[in-house]
């Protein structure tokens, strides 16, 4: 069975679409349809999940800390900030990277995001709690630890230092989530859709169809 996503708004910065000419400006509004054609997976988590069907499927309405610069996708070596306010440099021979993050995001839900969801998140998909699981925990073995100081700052600890990790701090799975929500329902988001992405969930219908609209309080100015 085929998934249908309406999305509310141009899906083109998300850079899932072909480029536009430049003559052909895109315009605000109006509502794109596209088919996935394979089954969705077990669940909506893309932490555990593997097939695309769940990403296409649920990508739009979640933030990831950096990405493949949409403007050049083809790209494996530029990779861009979503939550993060710029791309850092290593310290420690490499051993430490140290993200700052966007202030004033907020979950679809009102509630802020800050350092701790994003520390949380990605705890859960290197070393996963008890219970659940992280389909690319072996990506980051290079990981030892992640702080998060204070509610900007968010900190990866190696174990060795490796051009493999940024590439894989990349992986367009690697949504970030609620602490809050986390801490009360580990599967949570095994169910249910809830980010901070471009578009905000409208509707769902198992097996059928989903159904986004524009998130008015993007992070990105003027997208989507």
């Amino acid at each position: 069975m085929s998934i249908r996503l309406v999305l509310a708004a141009l899906f083109l910065s998300l850079g899932f679409g072909a480029a536009v000419p430049a003559a052909d400006a895109p315009k605000r509004g109006g509502v794109l349809n596209y088919m996935i054609a394979a089954d969705g997976g077990p669940s909506l988590d893309g932490h555990r999940e593997t097939t695309y069907a769940v990403l296409h499927a649920t990508a739009p309405f979640y933030s990831v800390l950096i990405r493949v610069n949409p403007e050049n996708p083809s790209s494996t070596t530029d990779f861009v900030c979503d939550l993060c306010t710029e791309m850092p440099k290593p310290t420690d021979n490499g051993l430490t990277w140290t993200f700052k993050i966007r202030k004033g995001v907020k979950f679809h839900d009102g509630s802020p995001l800050d350092a701790r969801d994003v520390a949380v998140s990605w705890r859960r998909i290197v070393s996963p709690p008890a219970g659940t699981v992280s389909a690319r925990q072996n990506s980051y073995l290079m990981v030892d630890k992640i702080e998060d100081p204070d509610a900007e700052t968010v900190i990866f600890r190696l174990k060795f230092a490796t051009l493999s990790f940024v590439p894989a701090l990349a992986d367009p799975w690697a949504y970030i989530y609620s602490g809050q929500i986390l801490e009360k329902d580990a599967h949570y988001y095994e169910r249910n859709i809830l980010g901070s992405g471009p578009f905000k969930l409208d509707k769902y219908e198992i097996g059928q169809s989903v159904s986004g609209v524009r998130n008015p309080d993007y992070y990105h100015a003027g997208q989507p």
